[in-house]
């Protein structure tokens, strides 16, 4: 088998025809039915990766393949439908025409990429009624020589609306702990602390008070010191007003002192002296995962000390928090890892950019996480509790 070998029906006897459609049929030979211009041509390619044009026909996906000029020789159903063209009339149109001039450069990279090797990239789609489609275009040679190159074409239409919609649902949330961390120290807070200074006005007459009537005095003023405690603490943790304030840094030295005294477990914590601001969604981000790995390491893991490490990679921030327990289930390739908290902090990060990694054996849980960072995007909230 040939590279790139192109067989045109009126050059066959009929026999020969017949010969090369069964050799398609039962995969002897990797090859596609291109109807071009002049008419249709066998294209039989080495090592192919979409061997079968009835397989690519069918696909939901958009797939066509261009020559060495980028030009459209074939095209499926679904991207012609994508496009909103005819299938015949998109033959001999180069790819790159189909798309934003802003994104034409980009496409050419990719494509001439694809003669080192495989290449994927995000580009717009621009139609004839001047709409936009997000895709995802992924090249793959499909002839020894490079000379013939099969593209897939992802609609992330829908993906992207997801993702927007998470992300509005995530900021939803995000506003209501803030709101209910508010309403916690300042509602209930300054009845407890109304209560406590009634009962700081009884005990002056401590003369007039029974020795039973005292030791419950005592105990209601105890009582409500400890649940004043509570709630600030909860309303801390709901949302710490350090994060509006001071910024990511400090909220997390805050939230492991606080931990580490509550736990018992020891935290060595190691963040960039010269950190600054950050937007607002990755402070809380970065917060959140803090939060939930140390819930976990409290919880699951047994272990007696931990490490929370915050430092600048190339391009962004990574956050690695190792514990030294009894580690966790290996997560199955291919699904989110299992628990609510852990696939909570996968989904947060995804919608910035970022990235999840987990790490565990019987030595102890390594989690990572990754994020693109734009530096001084985070304004202090002047309503922060």
């Amino acid at each position: 088998m040939g590279n790139n070998t192109v067989i045109r029906p009126e050059d066959l006897a009929t026999d020969d025809k017949e010969q090369i459609l069964e050799a398609i049929r039962t995969g002897r030979v990797d090859a596609f039915v291109v109807e071009e211009h002049e008419g249709h041509a066998v294209y039989a390619l080495q090592s192919a990766d979409l061997p079968y044009s009835t397989l690519v026909q069918r696909m939901q996906q958009g797939a066509a393949m261009l020559n060495a000029r980028g030009e459209i020789i074939f095209c499926n159903p679904s991207l012609s439908t994508l496009l909103g063209e005819v299938a015949h009339t998109l033959i001999g149109t180069p790819l790159q025409e189909l798309l934003e001039p802003g994104d034409r450069d980009a496409f050419q990279k990719l494509f001439e990429a694809t003669q080192e090797g495989s290449s994927e990239g995000e580009l717009r789609l621009r139609h004839s009624d001047a709409s936009i489609t997000p895709a995802r275009f992924s090249f793959t040679a499909l002839s020894g020589d490079k000379s013939v190159i099969g593209v897939l074409i992802t609609d992330l239409t829908t993906e992207k609306f997801n993702a927007d919609l998470a992300s509005r649902i995530q900021r939803v949330q995000d506003n209501e702990r803030r709101g209910l961390a508010r309403e916690l120290h300042d509602s209930v807070g300054q009845l407890l602390a109304a209560l406590s200074m009634n009962l700081a006005s009884m005990r002056k007459e401590l003369s007039a008070l029974t020795p039973p009537q005292l030791a419950l005095l005592e105990d209601t003023t105890m009582m409500v010191a400890q649940v004043s405690k509570e709630i600030r603490t909860i309303s801390h943790l709901l949302h710490p007003p350090l994060l509006d304030i001071a910024g990511i840094a400090s909220a997390i030295r805050w939230y492991v002192d606080g931990f580490s005294e509550r736990s018992r477990i020891k935290v060595d914590l190691d963040l960039p002296s010269d950190l600054g601001r950050l937007s607002t969604d990755v402070e809380t981000a970065l917060f959140r995962v803090v939060q939930e790995c140390l819930t976990n390491v409290y919880r699951h893991s047994g272990s007696n000390s931990c490490s929370v490490t915050l430092t600048r990679q190339p391009g962004g921030l990574q956050l690695t928090i190792r514990d030294f327990g009894r580690g966790m289930p290996q997560p199955v390739k291919g699904k989110p890892p299992s628990g609510i908290g852990l696939r909570g902090m996968q989904e947060r990060l995804l919608l910035l950019g970022g990235t999840l990694q987990i790490a565990s054996n019987d030595s102890g849980t390594t989690v990572t996480a990754s994020l693109p960072v734009t530096d001084g995007a985070a304004e202090p909230d002047p309503q922060a509790v």
